[in-house]
């Protein structure tokens, strides 16, 4: 599907009035205490415009002065946050054994969302659904129903790593509607069936080839930015022999295992079950919430942590991003997106942890 419109930023507004007439509960980017969330959103929802934003090692800022409407690249939210909730009521029972499992039906719109996170969907759908021989109702009913449209990444953020890991900054596939931002206007494509009638309806022309070459030297910069010196061919296997390297001792030093980088890592999918009973006992309501590997607590059988320093900890977070993952599901639990670098209180360069341990 590649049907390509040149529109201007009125058609923008339409295009979020025609997913919420289709009844899509629309989740979008807005500036919120001095950072870029993705939250949910009206039919009269804007893009920010003018925005510039600014990440580094344990650093991220928001400034006005930004050129057009995607001067940015994204805060610590990603797709993963409404499809797998950080907290979710999975079950509740009544002394009747009367069971409530329901799950909203309203079918989401994610707006705005770049290259990098839709492959983590696609790394979510198979820990949840594909891989699963148990698939996960609530994430299966949420992901189905779900509408994409996807920003093409022609800013890049200094934490960004997308062009080495292959996940963008182009969005290549997992779309309805992609927009790239060419100046002062739009070229809208359609990525499904579903898009190409939303496409159809905006007002607009034919996109010229000056402005897909335009498009295609501005991915191509983006691309280069966000590529650093280091080969992932064969990576999983060449961090396999050192598991008993010196340099996880030195990372260790500067870990805290607040679990930062997991709570933002738009793959991370590990969670907690828990069930909560009321005190006169007329009902009991199973929750699940997210964990995180960093935690003491998490590895422990029969209440001794078998991974009980930091530095264990760490290595195994790393590991399966880079290593274990690709024996699991065949491909790396990584997308490049740079949360972990930027929302880390002391600044750990997950890029640079990397290219040591694999030298």
């Amino acid at each position: 599907m590649s049907l390509v419109k040149l529109t201007g930023e009125e058609e923008l507004i339409r295009l979020i009035k025609l997913l919420s007439e289709r009844g899509y509960k629309l989740i979008g980017p807005v500036l919120q205490e001095g950072v870029i969330l993705y939250k949910e959103v009206g039919r009269d929802y804007r893009f920010p415009k003018g925005l510039k934003e600014i990440q580094g090692k344990g650093y991220y800022r928001v400034f006005k002065g930004g050129e057009g409407y995607f001067s940015y690249v994204h805060g610590f939210y990603s797709p993963k946050h409404f499809l797998h909730p950080p907290t979710e009521t999975l079950l509740k029972l009544e002394p009747s054994l009367k069971q409530d499992t329901a799950i909203g039906s309203e079918p989401l719109a994610l707006i705005g969302i770049r290259a990098c996170d839709i492959k983590a969907l696609f790394i979510l759908d198979d820990i949840f659904i594909n891989r699963n021989s148990h698939p996960d109702e609530h994430y299966k009913r949420r992901r189905e129903g779900i509408f994409i449209v996807g920003v093409n990444c022609v800013y890049t953020g200094d934490t960004c790593f997308c062009g080495t890991m292959g996940t963008g900054p182009f969005i290549e596939e997992g779309y309805d509607v992609s927009i790239t931002e060419i100046g002062e206007v739009f070229l809208i494509r359609a990525g499904s069936e579903r898009g190409k009638e939303i496409v159809e309806q905006l007002r607009g022309e034919e996109a010229s080839d000056e402005h897909l070459k335009k498009e295609r030297e501005l991915i191509e910069k983006a691309r280069e930015r966000t590529k650093i010196d280091m080969d992932i061919t064969g990576l999983h296997q060449k961090l396999l022999p050192k598991l008993e390297s010196p340099l996880w001792d030195d990372i260790e030093k500067r870990c805290l295992a607040c679990g930062s980088c997991t709570m933002v890592c738009p793959t991370c999918f590990c969670y907690e079950v828990r069930d909560e009973i009321t005190l006169d006992g007329s009902s009991s309501t199973r929750i699940r919430s997210w964990d995180v590997c960093f935690r003491e607590g998490f590895s422990a059988i029969h209440g001794i942590p078998i991974r009980s320093t930091i530095k264990a900890r760490y290595r195994q977070w790393l590991m399966h991003k880079f290593s274990y993952w690709v024996y699991q599901f065949g491909t790396y639990g990584c997308v490049g997106c740079g949360r972990c670098i930027t929302w880390c209180p002391v600044g750990i360069d997950i890029r640079e942890e990397v290219k040591k341990l694999a030298s």
